[in-house]
């Protein structure tokens, strides 16, 4: 039996289906992914950012009149990456991703949160229950 894509695998793989219903070149998808998540890629994207450039997908073909894409998730376990990102969300304050990435790139030398090992993910929570311990 194959195994079934992550949630986030089969996000990514509905985006890619999406820019190609719409006809768009890589300038213009990039455009929209940057304008929805502010980031250059969907690889280093969270789930929610996956949704915001989905949605705005779906603008786009809706507003060529050719049809919407559904996305339905299946029940999967959140990962180290997962709680990583909610937890420096909840710590680092509103320009948490500027601090995290600040932290991945100079302590791990990694270019993201995305790049990083489940070793590397263990140092990013040791850091942020640092900055935790910190702020008590």
């Amino acid at each position: 039996m194959a195994k079934q894509k992550s949630n986030r695998a089969h996000l990514v793989a509905l985006i890619h289906a999406q820019k190609n219903a719409a006809r768009l070149d890589d300038d213009a998808y990039r455009a929209i992914v940057y304008g929805a998540t502010g980031e250059e890629s969907c690889t280093d994207c969270t789930m929610q950012q996956l949704h915001a450039v989905f949605t705005d997908l779906n603008i786009v073909l809706e507003r060529q009149g050719k049809k919407c894409f559904v996305f339905r998730a299946r029940f999967e376990k959140p990962d180290m990456r997962d709680a990583v990102t909610a937890r420096a969300k909840k710590l680092l304050g509103e320009n948490w991703q500027d601090r995290l990435s600040l932290f991945v790139q100079t302590k791990l030398q990694k270019q993201s949160l995305a790049d990083c090992s489940e070793a590397d993910l263990r140092r990013v929570m040791g850091f942020l229950s640092g900055v935790e311990r910190g702020a008590k």
